[in-house]
């Protein structure tokens, strides 16, 4: 059977408010989480304010220089989402580089993430390239997780938007990608939530795939060498080193913009709605932990503001908005509830490359400090389990 709903009674950290129902979670003799250890150490690791905008002016000095010649200095990756719009505009206006806008449509995109994404780039004079998938295949990827039992119902997608990104950087020979995925405002997602490897989506589809998927193109061991020391392709997310915390974001893409916000964390993709209903019905997990935790420990809000927040009826609860993802994805309500019950599963329950990837874990741990891999995957895949 499906796991009950995360119980308020369970321990949970004093610092901030993730519980003893987390995967991997750990707690020190205060009562500390694991999560809360990290972030203090990431924030050592990637300081902002006036040394981050030193840092920031000096990557922008390097990545000018290796893009000399070309159309566009760097790739970064866009939404029409809070985080990934201002990024974008850091890049253009602060960084002064050219970069060329990447998004990958997955189908669920809303028409207010949209209108963002068009409003942005032609105030900045910044090209968008969208890459939009096949909306069979697409349906069916998210279907195969789905019946997979496994919590992450949209890695698939994750794996669509690395591949968008890296393929583009390589046909347009740009060495530099940019990504805007922050600790500070977002938090590290627990690993056993939003595991992701190409063994482990070959292995969904293999069993789960009921139509033959035409267009997918998987991102797996071969193509990420061939990207790093082939394109020698790096990956910066520059999010670490500036303020991105608190509702000034927001203000300021509002005032010079024109952008609206897309009312939830991540419904910038329609489908999360479905994402988030699904994993707290059947895991018990409630992704709001997450970000909340991490902004309790910026200071963005308080710990009793982030429980507050926690005891609120959240938005992907609605039922009419569930039944829409349904309808959409072709799933039957009674298919979904008979989903919801199944037995819990979890990547370590398929094939996957998890065990080859501990083997190479100091590989890794250096190939994130030089910018060959995003910068929060060794403490994701090794630390926060």
């Amino acid at each position: 059977m499906g796991n009950p709903m995360t119980e308020p009674t369970l321990k949970r950290c004093t610092r901030c408010v993730m519980d003893a129902g987390v995967p991997g979670i750990r707690f020190d003799h205060a009562g500390v989480c694991n999560y809360c250890h990290m972030h203090d150490k990431l924030e050592a690791m990637f300081p902002h304010g006036g040394e981050g905008e030193r840092i920031l002016r000096e990557l922008a000095v390097k990545i000018r220089r290796d893009g000399h010649g070309g159309k566009y200095d760097c790739v970064v990756g866009v939404s029409g989402g809070r985080d990934t719009s201002y990024c974008l505009y850091y890049v253009k206006e602060k960084m002064g580089l050219r970069p060329l806008a990447v998004h990958f449509d997955n189908g669920w995109d809303s028409d207010v993430a949209k209108a963002n994404l068009a409003r942005l780039c032609d105030a900045l004079g910044v090209e968008l390239h969208t890459i939009i998938m096949d909306w069979p295949d697409s349906r069916e990827l998210t279907n195969c997780t789905i019946r997979a039992c496994v919590p992450y119902i949209d890695l698939t997608d994750d794996v669509g938007i690395a591949g968008a990104l890296y393929r583009t950087a390589a046909k347009e020979n740009v060495r530099y990608i940019i990504l805007s995925h922050s600790f500070r405002e977002e938090g590290i997602t627990p690993l056993k939530w939003n595991y992701i490897d190409a063994r482990y989506t070959r292995a969904l589809i293999k069993r789960f795939a009921r139509t033959k998927l035409e267009h997918f193109q998987n991102v797996d061991i071969h193509h990420m060498l061939y990207w790093m020391f082939i394109k020698r392709i790096r990956v910066v997310n520059i999010t670490n080193y500036y303020d991105d915390t608190g509702e000034k974001i927001e203000d300021f893409l509002t005032r010079h913009f024109g952008w609206t916000d897309t009312g939830q964390h991540h419904m910038d993709n329609e489908m999360f709605a479905l994402v988030y209903n699904y994993a707290r019905r059947k895991f018990g997990f409630d992704w709001r932990v997450v970000e909340l935790s991490a902004k309790v420990r910026t200071g963005v809000i308080t710990r009793e503001e982030a429980l507050r927040a926690l005891d609120t009826v959240p938005y992907f609860e609605n039922e009419a908005l569930v039944d829409y993802c349904l309808k959409k994805q072709g799933i039957s309500r009674e298919e979904y509830e008979a989903i919801i019950c199944a037995p819990n599963k979890y990547f370590t329950d398929y094939p996957s490359y998890y065990p080859l990837l501990r083997l190479f874990r100091l590989p890794i741990k250096g190939l994130c400090r030089l910018h060959y891999l995003p910068a929060h995957t060794y403490e994701k895949f090794f630390e926060a389990i």
